[in-house]
């Protein structure tokens, strides 16, 4: 299963586009996600800045992507830690697949001060 550019979107304008976030910053948080994996489904943890891995973590917390860490025993008995994200390209699927559920206060309200 590949996850498109616009799969990605989709999901993240489901769950961000619902918090207030503008189709442009969905759009550029898709390419900057977009940006780490490329072609693939993983990357490693070192690549990613202080910055860069919030984000991550905030993508996380929504099914996005998840971690996964391996230790490998290394020279004398020493572990190396190697950590993992992943797209959840499932989820993704599934949060893409959903319609938006509009507001219905929202629209009441708005179409009160439209008539007055």
């Amino acid at each position: 299963m590949t996850v498109s550019r616009g799969e990605l979107f989709k999901a993240i304008d489901n769950i961000y586009g619902r918090k207030g976030m503008s189709k442009k910053d969905s759009e550029d948080l898709c390419d900057f996600i977009l940006s780490f994996f490329g072609y693939e489904d993983y990357i490693i943890d070192n690549v990613l800045s202080a910055a860069e891995r919030d984000v991550f973590y905030n993508l996380e917390e929504y099914g996005i992507v998840t971690t996964h860490r391996e230790e490998i025993n290394i020279v004398h008995g020493k572990a190396w830690r190697i950590n993992q994200w992943y797209l959840d390209k499932a989820k993704i699927n599934k949060l893409a697949k959903e319609e938006k559920e509009e507001d219905s206060e929202k629209n009441i309200y708005d179409s009160i001060f439209k008539n007055m």
